[in-house]
């Protein structure tokens, strides 16, 4: 699981910067919004090591695995966790580490989904609480250049 950091910066264009506390996130109320997908599903992932070096992949995620997301990663993206620890999926995708990242493997440190605002509209998603549309409201909101001055 990612810890927010204090502040977190969210980029709306190349040349302008928002700044959010992870208060103000937490008013969004991001984790109320639960999913599961409906089908066995390709996700991309990153994989983060102790170097100064952060890939990415993609393994097939099965049907029913829920997911909770816990913050943004960019301005058309939410970091989001698994709802509940899935062993056999972790195994699969340090297997693919092992394979893709061989010199780096013994450095790896975690994995970090995330979802897009694409893919909120085209992944086969069922919510269990919240809606898509209410995360693509608040991706729209963490884009604004006036949030969250004006909240």
């Amino acid at each position: 699981m990612l810890a927010l950091s204090p502040k977190i910066t969210y980029i709306c264009n190349q040349k302008e910067k928002i700044m959010a506390t992870r208060e103000q996130i937490e008013t969004l109320k991001i984790d109320e919004n639960v999913f599961e997908l409906l089908e066995d599903t390709e996700l991309e992932y990153l994989v983060h090591f102790a170097a100064p070096f952060t890939g990415s992949d993609k393994c097939m995620v099965p049907k029913g695995t829920a997911f909770v997301p816990n913050g943004p990663m960019n301005s058309e993206a939410f970091y989001m966790n698994l709802v509940e620890e899935d062993e056999e999926l972790y195994k699969k995708m340090e297997e693919l580490v092992k394979t893709n990242y061989e010199r780096l493997y013994t450095r790896l440190q975690g994995f970090s989904f995330f979802i897009t605002e694409e893919q909120l509209q085209t992944l086969p998603l069922k919510f269990r609480s919240g809606s898509a549309e209410r995360l693509l409201e608040i991706m729209c909101k963490l884009r604004s250049p006036v949030w969250p001055i004006f909240p």
